[in-house]
């Protein structure tokens, strides 16, 4: 959500000015013409000319001519003041405006000229100039984060243009009532006027605005981090653009959507675009600063963000931070916690001002960090509530997860001209074929009909009652064998959605299983006031949680993800036994982990098993070592399409562990193994290559020396594995 706050607010509010500045729904006049009527004007009418070549010298194609649109725009204010020419007055302020908005980036010098434009448009009741007034003044305040105000102004000017009839400009302020609930954490808000927005467009026609729409919309499909989606609709946007003639590079765009998608290259790429039109531009020093935080490289994190910090505080100090926020927190990765406070308290400050609660959340949870890991525990938990507080009452996420089901929905609806467009190519084609059909079904008539003319009569009635007869009989053969096939296929799927049910329920079962193991051993550090090992396996757990829950949706996933959700359930039985075991998991070469797809949670069960009732029992796990005699070591290998998973630990052995289940005083019996064990029964039915072998390990003397699992699997590969 903040990317996207960062986008709207560096980059989309000002290219709605530049392209829609002044007369949306007239195109620039060619600026060769304008100079040469120019010197044949005089008063009112070389005013409107010099008005109309600032606008066309600011629109200029493939390169706008911002000191030329600025000339001749404060010559048409000085000639229009001389002789009281209130229109040329109000458009002249109108164009400074939109150049000191979107070329010098001065908001406060765009709020005072179009509160000129304004006063001077309101003298002669011109309902179209106070609408284009009231719409910049509202994209001014905007920009210095006065939202309530900006909303206002964005009413004033619907009103305006309501009564000066302009439907493409009332589509148009769509866009911004979009925007204004974007930043006011109203998403359901935001995308219904996003909706009537190019609903509207699309009506009039306005084929130049769509360009926005389109970039709206993926906008909000970004927020809910439907990249793909918002890749597509930004595409369109892109042609739109190309279609109109308007010089438009998204690089900035493109480079913010990559980084959410995790595209590194690809980010970075359109970055350094960004930075070859434009060297200073802050946000994409900005965004590269963000890439290689999240990267891990700190050190290129630091001097990007640097030189971001510098440039957007040249223009507002509130413009930073984004940045402050992102500094503080490498800061922390990098383990300086005196810069990173420094920075969070910046970020804390002018927060607190504009009012940015993401923001705050973070700069608070960056000050807990900082002060826990400094061991001053006061202040760690002081700065733990507020950023507690504040997360439970952002309810951004859960409201954009309810208004999902609508965007889905709203896919087709937009697209419902591209899908039209294929339908009608189809039926095109259909038709042609059809004729093909037609031509030879005519053609086989003719030759038959000849034939029959050269047989005699009795020859035709004697072949034609044999021919029946035989017909008639191999039809009832046909009908018969394609019934029992029909009856066989309708019979294997019943059994197959059988399967696929019973082992939907069986996964559903090992998620209430496991979240109860999990939290058992988080309340037994409470009980034990261990409050820093409580946070971290805490940590664990909710890392480990939201791998479970994405994981468990899926029938398969790939190995590599069952392999970072099993290590980090190990590592948390290694916090939770004060580290009395070691662990290793090793997969030979030739398997590719992102390529194997295996059911989920299906080696956790095992392992877990080995840990409890293995390695916990074993007589030296409370020695006090940083390490104790258990080991837990996990091998895979590949044989033929077969996945072979070792789970070797050398704990105390079956029999001693039953001996000691059974004197135990808990009557909780773990459901996790054999959950497993009938899902992996499931997948034996329909694959037929599953199994697992347990067995005893004995040292020489013929004593238990731990267990070794050894598990089966005929596992799948991703689409694109088998393509390649």
């Amino acid at each position: 959500m903040k990317m996207t706050f960062t986008i709207i607010v560096t980059f989309w509010f000002p290219l709605l000015v530049n392209a829609q500045s002044f007369q949306i729904d007239k195109p620039a006049f060619p600026i060769d013409s304008l100079n040469k009527v120019l010197p044949t004007l005089r008063d009112t009418a070389r005013i409107n000319c010099l008005n109309e070549l600032s606008r066309s010298y600011f629109e200029a194609i493939p390169k706008m001519q911002t000191d030329s649109a600025l000339s001749n725009a404060t010559k048409a204010f000085e000639e229009a003041s001389a002789i009281n020419y209130i229109k040329g007055l109000g458009d002249a302020c109108l164009r400074l405006g939109v150049i000191s908005y979107w070329h010098q980036w001065n908001f406060i010098e765009s709020e005072k000229n179009y509160r000129r434009a304004i006063f001077w448009h309101q003298k002669i009741q011109d309902d179209n100039g106070l609408g284009f007034g009231f719409r910049g003044l509202g994209a001014s305040f905007l920009q210095q984060d006065s939202v309530d105000v900006a909303m206002k102004a964005f009413e004033q000017s619907e009103i305006h243009f309501r009564k000066a009839g302009n439907l493409v400009m009332l589509a148009d302020l769509h866009d911004w009532f979009s925007y204004v609930f974007e930043l006011k954490g109203n998403f359901e808000k935001r995308f219904e006027f996003a909706k009537k927005g190019f609903q509207e467009k699309k009506r009039l026609n306005d084929q130049r605005g769509l360009i926005w729409s389109f970039f709206n919309l993926a906008e909000i499909y970004q927020s809910v981090e439907d990249y793909e989606t918002a890749l597509d609709y930004l595409r369109q946007s892109i042609l739109q653009a190309r279609k109109q003639s308007v010089n438009w590079k998204p690089y900035r765009s493109l480079g913010y959507l990559f980084l959410g998608m995790k595209n590194y290259d690809s980010s970075i790429y359109y970055f350094e675009e960004m930075l070859r039109v434009k060297p200073l531009d802050g946000s994409a020093l900005a965004g590269l600063g963000k890439l290689y935080f999240l990267r891990g490289e700190y050190i290129k994190a630091v001097d990007y963000l640097d030189k971001a910090l510098t440039i957007k505080k040249k223009i507002d100090p509130s413009r930073g931070l984004l940045v402050l926020d992102d500094l503080g927190k490498t800061y922390v990765g990098m383990k300086k916690y005196a810069n990173a406070l420094r920075y969070a308290r910046e970020c804390l400050s002018i927060a607190g001002q504009t009012g940015n609660k993401p923001v705050l959340q973070d700069a608070f949870e960056i000050h807990w960090l900082v002060y826990q890991h400094l061991k001053n525990t006061d202040s760690a938990y002081f700065y733990y509530q507020k950023f507690v507080a504040l997360k439970d009452s952002l309810e951004g996420a859960k409201l954009r997860l309810q208004n999902i089901q609508q965007l889905v929905l709203y896919k087709s609806e937009a697209r419902d001209e591209q899908q039209l467009a294929k339908i009608n190519l189809l039926r095109k084609d259909n038709e042609l074929k059809q004729q093909q059909l037609n031509e030879e079904v005519l053609m086989k008539k003719i030759l038959i009909t000849s034939l029959v003319l050269l047989v005699s009569l009795a020859a035709i009635i004697f072949r034609n009652i044999i021919l029946k007869r035989r017909n008639e009989k191999l039809r009832l053969e046909n009908e018969l064998k394609e019934q029992e096939l029909i009856s066989e296929r309708k019979q294997a799927e019943l059994q197959k959605q059988t399967s696929e049910l019973e082992m939907l329920a069986l996964r559903a079962q090992m998620n209430p299983h496991f979240l109860f193991n999990c939290l058992n051993s988080i309340n037994r550090f409470i009980l034990k006031n261990e409050t820093e090992t409580a946070s971290d396996y805490l940590t664990k757990f909710s890392r480990l949680i939201r791998m479970v829950l994405n994981n468990s949706q899926h029938k398969y996933i790939t190995l590599n993800e069952e392999l970072d959700c099993l290590e980090l359930y190990v590592q948390m039985e290694q916090l939770r036994v004060k580290n009395s075991f070691r662990y290793k998991i090793k997969c030979t070469a030739d398997i590719d982990t992102e390529e194997v797809l295996v059911p989920p949670l299906l080696l956790q069960p095992f392992v877990e098993n080995a840990i409890w009732h293995g390695l916990m029992n074993l007589p030296d796990q409370q020695t006090g070592k940083e390490y104790g005699e258990g080991n837990l070591d996990i091998f895979l290998q590949q044989k033929d399409e077969i996945l072979e998973c070792i789970i070797v630990d050398n704990g105390v052995g079956r029999k001693a562990a039953s001996e000691l289940s059974k004197s135990s005083t808990s009557k909780y019996k773990s459901m996790g193994l054999q959950i497993t064990k009938e899902r992996i029964a499931l997948l034996d039915n329909e694959q037929g290559e599953n199994s697992i072998a347990i067995e005893d390990l004995y040292d020489d003397n013929g004593n238990a020396e731990g267990t070794k699992i050894i598990l089966r699997i005929k596992y799948k590969v991703t689409v694109e594995k088998v393509f390649s």
